[in-house]
């Protein structure tokens, strides 16, 4: 049997790819065709790369054989990923640099693992907060994305990988997650982490009475956090529920957001929410800004004055954390 790959990894492939890898899964003698693949968007590609390390984990545990053909050194989108390392991330150790291997650039940072561990030493190096650890990370990587620039763009970078990092290990109840970033010439970029975790609707679940299917549309809705009965102590993030909330409120106005987890995809985009099928264990958000606003603070403070109004309406915690409302 041949699984054909789509031509691209993108939000809109992945339910192709999904349902393919799926109905081979216990089928022996598998070969998996990478030939028609020509683009690649950051965050399907990670979640494309979670689909398959799940795949392969599974065939090999039950001795299927699987090969792969059509991944070629003379094409671009193959190229790219061999230097991001996601046949690495998929299960295909042998092919391309591994995980962690590539140095970012002002044009892509490449896959990258994150986990609590090296948060902690980093805390227990500095002896500051876990937050000011996550809040250093993102800071270096949105640095080397920008060019060491401290304009608009910085700022936006530096914000939305902090919040998507943090989102990540409050929900996942995961020690790790994968991100990677790319910034177009044409001033477009995105920005995508995918966790292998519980999920949104399990996490949710420990603070609110919340169905699976609408569990995406609450995530992303102001003040709704699962540490929304912790301690001062207990929220070792600091979180207060408008990380995800700005994201999304950030990505519908210049591009688009997208979050999937359980058996859901959102996208959110020009205001308008689209709700599809597409199972996943775990959870992918993706930030994707067809432009950058031009002051970002101000748009920043809008997002949160409107949030913090809908929250209260709503009888939910009603105020941003300080960190969620700074740059």
């Amino acid at each position: 049997m041949v699984v054909r790959l789509p031509n691209s990894f993108k939000p809109e492939s992945l339910s192709t790819l999904e349902e393919r890898l799926s109905k081979s899964q216990f089928i022996d003698n598998v070969n998996v065709n990478f030939d028609p693949l020509e683009w690649s968007y950051p965050m399907a590609m990670l979640v494309a790369g979670s689909y398959f390390r799940r795949w392969i984990e599974i065939r090999r545990s039950n001795n299927l054989s699987t090969t792969h053909t059509g991944i070629s050194e003379k094409r671009n989108a193959h190229i790219y990923l061999m230097h991001l390392g996601f046949f690495d991330f998929a299960g295909m150790h042998h092919v391309g640099r591994k995980v962690g291997a590539a140095n970012g650039t002002t044009r892509f940072l490449p896959i990258r693992k994150i986990t609590l561990t090296e948060l902690n030493k980093s805390v227990e190096d500095t002896g500051e907060e876990l937050i000011d650890a996550i809040k250093f990370l993102s800071d270096s990587m949105a640095r080397v994305l920008s060019g060491n620039s401290l304009g608009e763009t910085t700022k936006v970078f530096q914000y939305s990988i902090r919040e998507i990092i943090r989102n990540v290990l409050e929900h996942s109840g995961s020690e790790q997650c994968f991100m990677c970033a790319q910034k177009w010439t044409s001033g477009q970029s995105e920005i995508a982490i995918v966790d292998e975790g519980c999920g949104i609707h399990k996490s949710l679940s420990l603070a609110y009475s919340v169905q699976q299917n609408e569990a995406l549309q609450f995530a992303i809705k102001p003040g709704v956090t699962r540490t929304d009965k912790f301690t001062d102590e207990e929220n070792i993030h600091n979180n207060s529920g408008f990380g995800l909330y700005v994201l999304s409120e950030l990505g519908s106005s210049f591009g688009w957001f997208c979050v999937g987890s359980g058996t859901k995809k959102l996208t959110y985009k020009k205001q308008n929410m689209t709700l599809e099928n597409l199972p996943f264990s775990g959870t992918f958000v993706g930030v994707h800004l067809n432009s950058h606003p031009k002051n970002f603070e101000g748009v920043l403070k809008d997002i949160i004055h409107v949030g913090e109004k809908e929250s209260e309406k709503e009888g939910r915690l009603s105020a941003a954390s300080e960190l969620s409302k700074t740059i």
